[in-house]
């Protein structure tokens, strides 16, 4: 009891009450026997309290060791690799160098995971070790790791991987064979010194125990969790060599007279093993049964390791050109493959540069671009290869995708089959061709160099009409007598903008657009008239004002600008030049190409025609009064010109005057004193119409309901009567392909097989 008081006494309790209590007991346990029995109750729970403070400091301690070690590990001053049998053997940092170059030969090991840089890339983890065979021209190595096989690494990846340096002993660690437990293992059952390769899950129970593997099976795995002993190595899938005397139902040999011919083994080497392992083929009896599996396996080089005294330490083949360097091991042997027709041949060259895999190389479509349109976003993906090989297996991309090297978790995605090109500009993304096997449907079209304006446009064959302008095309002629000239022509501007909404280089014209065109081209067949088609805008585009407008812009960049009003300005010149035709055409009309003749039982032109002639005009114009706000107000898409003095002068007037833009244009043909146009055409007409130049203009022209002539799709009006033409404008225009396809009626006149509806 007085022990337990004293052991209380002031400072921290167990150190200072200890001592406490141990002077006392020290000091009066010869005075009294009674009270040293008192007191050494409170010594022993001293002494206890002693062993778990010192306990705990040695468990702190070990963790502290344990996190430096791993720390130096992490560091670069240690390395980790595993072995067959699940032992770890370290690599001290004196035998580690950085791979800034590689040679063939050299011994590698992976230090941090990452991506192979094959055609199809695989995970290289950390602790594989392998042996460079190869480097190419532009210093990438291909390396060979037992187990994976043959993978490209590039140059800038060589930071992953380390070269091991041969210590200065000459052995690898974790296969030393002098160690005494090895001896004495093997004494005891008369086996020979030589180590044995871990004994695999199906060895017979009945063998002897043998030692860890052969030193370069290191390299073959990383190390397993402890356990049951590790799995051996994968076995090629091919069935034991037949018996020489077996023969085949018919009396011929069962295999090739040069694989059953008892050829003798070839020792190479003695008293060694291969520099590098590939597979394990499991225990056979005779190094000539081990040839003749070896030979077999295109993997392997043309030797194979082999110990007649311990067969069923399994037959082994070298790596291709790994049958030197390999460490001393006494009843090891490396042999050269003798088997004749498999003779054992280094592996074709592919266009990778090497056997085996081939190196993935890239190649960009479009640099600094995105797609122009994208078919599927894969999520990450690390590198171009890795995108490429899942582009590959989706059936809805083209032969492209776009990938960030900077940003590879902007995701990988790939292009639609049209929508490589005309992307937008983009300094992080490139657009790549798919380098994998696609089928043919999806492989990547030749480059288009100069665009063909008019490609897979309704253009008829055969010789090309004299009469025609600049590169346009006729869709049809349906005149009676072409060569006599007169009757209707029908002009339609199909010009490639900068949206691509109405096609892209490679080809690709939009359902809705097909659909338009081919319903014009029936609608022309059926009543005699003349189809053309402009692909490609008159040069130069810019006028003078414009580019003055446009300061310190690129051309291309006021090109774009100034696109729209351009193009618009192109069907006024288009009307110019045809009737000026020496076809000499009774009436031009010109529609936009979005609109679309809907009423097939019946002549709109005729009709249009004898209105104009009923009325003394020579110009049918339209308004937009299915609009709110839009009647009386000209809608430029539907021009029909009777072929007149006044209409042959005024779309040269008006051009003119749109090239000179603020520029007033003097005493023009129709006799108009002043004209400005220096906005778009469809205001340059309302103001003739409605600016006091009625003597000049109005009195030639006629304004019609748009919602009879002209209708604004976005309305309806396809399923009314009273509607002869419809036209898809803005956002209208990918439904155009639903109504006049897909509709209560097919107005192309060609089924859902025929250019305009075909999908």
């Amino acid at each position: 009891e007085g022990g337990t008081v004293l052991g209380r006494g002031p400072g921290p309790r167990g150190a200072g009450g200890c001592a406490a209590a141990d002077g006392i007991a020290g000091g009066h346990m010869a005075s009294s026997s009674a009270q040293s029995l008192r007191l050494r109750p409170a010594a022993a729970l001293c002494a206890r309290r002693l062993l778990i403070i010192c306990l705990l400091l040695a468990a702190v301690g070990a963790a502290l060791f344990s996190d430096f070690l791993l720390t130096l590990r992490s560091s670069g001053d240690w390395f980790s690799t595993g072995t067959a049998d699940g032992k770890e053997a370290e690599i001290e940092a004196s035998r580690l160098e950085s791979a800034t170059s590689l040679k063939v030969g050299d011994p590698v090991v992976v230090r941090q995971d990452f991506l192979s840089d094959s055609t199809d890339p695989i995970s290289l983890q950390v602790g594989l070790r392998g042996r460079v065979i190869k480097v190419d021209s532009e210093g990438d190595a291909e390396l060979l790791f037992a187990g994976l096989g043959r993978e490209w690494v590039y140059g800038a990846n060589f930071g992953n991987l380390a070269i091991v340096r041969q210590s200065s002993s000459g052995s690898s660690s974790g296969g030393g064979g002098s160690s005494s437990s090895s001896s004495s293992s093997r004494s005891s059952v008369g086996s020979p010194s030589a180590p044995a390769p871990a004994r695999a899950a199906d060895d017979d129970e009945s063998l002897p125990p043998k030692r860890p593997p052969p030193k370069q099976q290191l390299a073959l795995r990383p190390a397993p969790p402890p356990g049951p002993p590790p799995a051996p190595l994968p076995r090629p899938a091919l069935a034991p060599a037949p018996l020489e005397e077996d023969e085949r139902a018919d009396g011929s040999s069962a295999r090739p007279e040069a694989r059953t011919s008892k050829r003798q083994a070839v020792l190479y080497r003695k008293d060694v093993e291969c520099g590098l392992q590939v597979m394990d083929f499991g225990h056979l009896q005779t190094p000539e049964e081990c040839d003749m599996m070896v030979a077999d396996v295109p993997e392997c080089g043309r030797f194979f390791m082999f110990s007649q005294s311990h067969p069923d330490w399994k037959c082994r083949c070298c790596a291709p050109d790994a049958e030197n360097e390999g460490p001393k091991t006494p009843n090891w042997a490396v042999y050269q493959v003798q088997t004749l027709g498999a003779a054992k041949e280094k592996p074709e060259p592919g266009p990778g540069g090497g056997g085996g895999k081939e190196k993935y190389k890239v190649v960009v479509h479009s640099k600094r671009h995105e797609c122009d349109e994208q078919a599927f976003n894969f999520g990450y993906a690390a590198t171009p290869a890795k995108c490429d090989a899942l582009v590959a297996g989706k059936a809805e991309c083209g032969a492209h995708f776009m990938f960030s090297k900077d940003h590879p978790d902007w995701a990988c995605r790939c292009c639609t089959r049209d929508g490589a090109d005309d992307g937008p500009a983009s300094v992080n993304w490139d657009v790549f061709v798919v380098q994998a096997t696609l089928p043919e449907n999806r492989r990547a079209r030749p480059p288009v160099g100069v665009t063909d304006p008019l490609v897979n446009l309704p253009i008829a064959e055969g010789p090309r009409p004299k009469w025609l302008v600049k590169d346009d095309g006729l869709v049809i002629d349906g005149r009676a007598n072409p060569e006599m000239g007169g009757g209707i022509l029908i002009l339609q501007a199909v010009l490639m903008d900068a949206s691509k909404g109405w096609g892209k280089k490679q080809g690709f014209r939009p359902r809705w657009l097909r659909a338009i065109l081919a319903a014009n081209r029936a609608h022309a067949r059926k009543y005699g008239h003349a189809l053309i088609l402009r692909g490609k805008p008159t040069q130069p585009q810019l006028t003078p004002w414009q580019v003055k407008q446009c300061g310190k812009k690129s051309p291309d960049q006021c090109t774009t600008d100034n696109e729209r009003e351009n193009f618009n300005w192109e069907k006024h010149l288009m009307l110019a030049e045809y009737l000026h035709s020496p076809q000499n055409f009774s009436h031009v009309m010109m529609l936009d190409a979005d609109a679309a003749f809907i009423q097939q039982d019946h002549n709109t032109l005729k009709l249009i025609s004898d209105i104009l002639d009923g009325k003394g005009k020579d110009l049918f114009l339209t308004d937009e009064d299915w609009l709110k706000y839009g009647e009386g107000r000209i809608n430029g898409g539907l021009i029909l010109a009777k072929n007149t003095p006044f209409t042959r002068g005024l779309f040269l007037d008006t051009f003119d005057a749109h090239v000179l833009g603020p520029v007033p244009l003097k005493k023009g043909r129709i006799g108009v004193e002043t004209l400005v146009c220096s906005s778009n055409e469809q205001i340059c007409l309302n103001d003739l119409w409605k600016g006091g130049k009625g003597a000049h203009f109005a009195e030639h022209t006629m304004l019609a309901g748009g919602t009879k002539w002209n209708h604004g799709a976005e309305s309806g009006g396809f399923d009314e009567p009273g509607v002869e033409i419809l036209h898809f404008m803005g956002g209208a225009k990918g439904t155009a392909d639903k109504v006049l396809c897909d509709g209560s009626r097919d107005v192309t006149g060609e089924g859902p097989t025929g250019y305009g509806c075909k999908t």
